[in-house]
């Protein structure tokens, strides 16, 4: 088992990594002993795993789980509204705990519906996709998706403990594990350079790795974002860098309302994007290396029928713009990146011809 701490200012709280955590989680998290605690979990995540999730739930005392759809398009106001009205019909107080048991759109859905429900109640998070465990699991960013924009709506809310448990991944489809792995390899580009050679001997979208390597790519990842949460809770400076290929990538995800890419996939090419602005302007010498590293992961739905000005006006609402500029996260080499804020359209659209070429 591997532990990482998170630590923020007030309380830090830890991430565990390791196969078989979840059958550990009242181990792991003692703040579940003697709590109302309410689950909300992913109704097909609940499916594949009832017979190892059922004796927890007793266990930490829950009853039913509160079960949820997965996906971007279900990430919404509707679904929040109903997770509160099942939290007053369970009693949930604020001595209770919520335990979020799914992929990104669970986590981020449940822990605004934690974040926002009686001004804030405490929350557990159980990832079980790859994109979860190293992205959104950590660091207490919350929220839901405005139709216009990608997680417009949302807050700061810091879980009590991420939950991170590998052997969820067995079941977990190959689109989505490759979804995950385009994140892992964002973390390398980053800041982690031995993690980014590692990944040149994984397979193809990580199928079929072997099962410790992935503990420790998860672990790695895990850490890089712990750190960078630790120094900069809100996103108020150096927490920028994790957007490193978000920028253009929810873009595209809210263009295709959330329809064509999964979210990994919008961010492999927005890693692609970066990189190709950084290298017009001399910024980054790797530019084939990243591209590869990206491409290997394996196949993302094509954009040539995406307009640049719809995807322009998309990067427009991004909530990260300041004063109308957009800043964009551009890598210097393999484990170094810079925060430009004067990308300009014209870079964007030279960007976005290169990844519709079909290069």
């Amino acid at each position: 088992m591997i532990e990482i701490r998170v630590e923020v200012p007030g309380r830090g709280y830890p991430v565990f990594v390791g196969r078989g955590a979840a059958s550990s989680l009242p181990t792991l998290v003692p703040r579940l002993s003697g709590r109302r605690v309410v689950v909300v979990a992913s109704r097909r995540v609940f499916e594949l795993h009832r017979r190892r999730l059922a004796p927890l739930l007793r266990e930490v005392g829950a009853g039913a789980p509160i079960l949820v759809p997965d996906g971007e398009r279900s990430k919404t106001r509707r679904l929040v509204e109903g997770m509160h009205d099942a939290f007053l019909e369970r009693r949930l107080a604020r001595d209770g705990v919520v335990v979020a048991v799914g992929g990104g759109v669970v986590g981020d859905a449940a822990g605004f519906a934690a974040a926002t429900y009686m001004r804030g109640v405490p929350w557990v998070v159980v990832p079980t996709t790859l994109l979860a465990m190293v992205d959104s699991s950590i660091g207490g960013k919350v929220g839901i998706n405005h139709p216009q924009a990608k997680n417009l709506i949302g807050a700061f809310h810091q879980p009590e403990a991420v939950v991170s448990d590998p052997a969820f991944l067995d079941t977990l489809p190959a689109r989505e594990l490759r979804s995950g792995a385009y994140e892992v390899v964002k973390c390398g580009i980053l800041g982690d350079e031995p993690l980014f050679r590692a990944l040149e001997g994984a397979p193809a979208g990580f199928v079929g790795w072997d099962a410790g390597e992935m503990e420790k790519a998860i672990a790695a990842a895990s850490r890089l974002k712990a750190d960078v949460v630790s120094k900069d809770e809100r996103e108020g400076g150096l927490r920028r860098v994790l957007n490193l290929g978000h920028t253009l990538g929810h873009a595209l995800e809210s263009v295709t309302s959330y329809r064509r890419f999964t979210h990994g996939e919008a961010v492999g090419w927005g890693l692609i994007a970066a990189a190709r602005i950084a290298a017009r302007r001399g910024l980054l010498a790797e530019f084939d290396e990243v591209v590869a590293a990206v491409d290997r992961i394996g196949p993302r739905p094509r954009l040539f029928d995406l307009s640049a000005p719809a995807i322009l006006g998309a990067i427009g609402k991004d909530k990260k713009a300041k004063a109308g500029k957009v800043p964009f996260i551009l890598p210097t080499g393999i484990g170094r990146v810079v925060i430009k804020d004067d990308v300009t359209p014209d870079e964007v659209k030279d960007a976005l011809s290169y990844l519709r070429s079909g290069r």
